[in-house]
C-alpha cells in the first residue's frame, strides 16, 4: 500500500491510496472515526440552572463540543480528567452562551471553536456546572470522533475531445491533463483543486462528450477534522492503531 498526500492541511485530507483494496481502505476509515483517542465531556455537574433547557439537553451539547487534544497526554496519560467551568449570569435581554464560555482547568484542552453556541438565556437567569472531559474513542460515542464526512472512492478517468475544452470551463485542470491524439485524458482530477467539480458539471452539460470511468487501483480518502486533532495527527494516528490490531490479530493466530 502506497499512500500519495493531495491535501493535508489541518482541517481536511484528501489522500490517494494506491496498490490497496477496498477492505483495506475501509479499515483505515473505521480507524479514522472509531480508533483515535480524542477528548470529550463525558459527565456533567450541576450547580444551578434556571434557565428553561434540562440539564440533559445542556450536558448533550456540551458533550458534541468537540475539545482540541493533545496526543501526548492521551499517551502518557490516559485516565486524565481536565474540567470545564461555566459560570455565568445573563445581564442582557437575550444572551447566547458560547463554547468559548467554558474555562478549562487544562489550556491544552479547550474547546477546539470558541463560537460554538450552546443555549440562549434572558436576563436574570443563571447557570453553573462543571464538565468533566475524558478521553475515548468513536466507537464508544460520536463525541469522541475526531473526524467527520470520512469516505472513499475509486479515482475517477475523464476522457474528452479538444473541441470540447472551449465549451467547459476547465482551466483549474490545466496541469492534470493529458494530450493522446484529439483525445485529452484526466486520470488524477483531484490533484488539481477545483479540476474534479468542473468536470463534472461538464459532463453534465455534455454527457455525450465525456467519458467518465473508474480506476480501482487508486482509491481516495478524503475526511475532515473536528477540530479535536489536526488532520495529518488523525491520519497517522489511525494507521498506529491499525497496526495494533493487526500485530495482536497475528499473535492470537499463533
Amino acid at each position: 500500500m502506497r499512500a500519495r498526500i493531495i491535501k493535508l492541511t489541518g482541517d481536511e485530507a484528501i489522500i490517494v491510496v494506491e496498490e490497496a483494496k477496498p477492505p483495506l481502505v475501509n479499515a483505515l476509515r473505521r480507524a479514522i472515526i472509531s480508533e483515535v483517542p480524542v477528548f470529550a465531556v463525558d459527565e456533567v455537574i450541576f450547580f444551578e440552572n434556571s434557565t428553561p433547557f434540562f440539564d440533559e439537553y445542556i450536558a448533550h451539547r456540551l458533550a458534541m463540543v468537540p475539545l482540541r487534544t493533545s496526543m501526548d497526554i492521551v499517551r502518557s496519560d490516559p485516565e486524565r480528567t481536565v474540567v470545564l467551568e461555566l459560570n455565568k449570569e445573563a445581564k442582557e435581554d437575550l444572551e447566547t452562551i458560547y463554547s468559548g464560555d467554558l474555562k478549562s482547568t487544562d489550556p491544552l484542552i479547550v474547546p477546539a471553536n470558541d463560537r460554538i453556541p450552546v443555549i440562549k438565556m434572558r436576563k436574570g437567569q443563571k447557570i453553573r456546572l462543571q464538565a468533566v472531559a475524558r478521553v475515548g474513542r468513536g466507537k464508544d460515542h460520536s463525541k469522541w470522533q475526531p473526524a467527520v464526512a470520512v469516505g472513499y472512492s475509486y479515482m475517477p478517468v475523464y476522457e474528452l475531445s479538444r473541441d470540447l475544452l472551449k465549451k467547459c470551463d476547465l482551466s483549474s485542470c490545466g496541469d492534470c491533463m493529458k494530450r493522446k491524439g484529439k483525445k485529452v485524458i484526466i486520470d488524477c482530477p483531484v490533484s488539481c483543486e477545483g479540476c474534479l467539480e468542473s468536470l463534472e458539471r461538464c459532463r453534465l452539460d455534455n454527457p455525450e462528450g465525456i467519458t467518465r470511468k473508474w480506476d480501482d487501483s487508486r482509491i481516495i480518502l478524503r475526511y475532515e477534522s473536528s477540530g479535536s486533532l489536526p488532520a495529518q495527527e488523525i491520519f497517522l494516528e489511525a494507521l498506529n492503531q491499525l497496526k495494533r490490531k493487526f500485530i495482536e490479530f497475528s499473535e492470537k493466530l499463533r
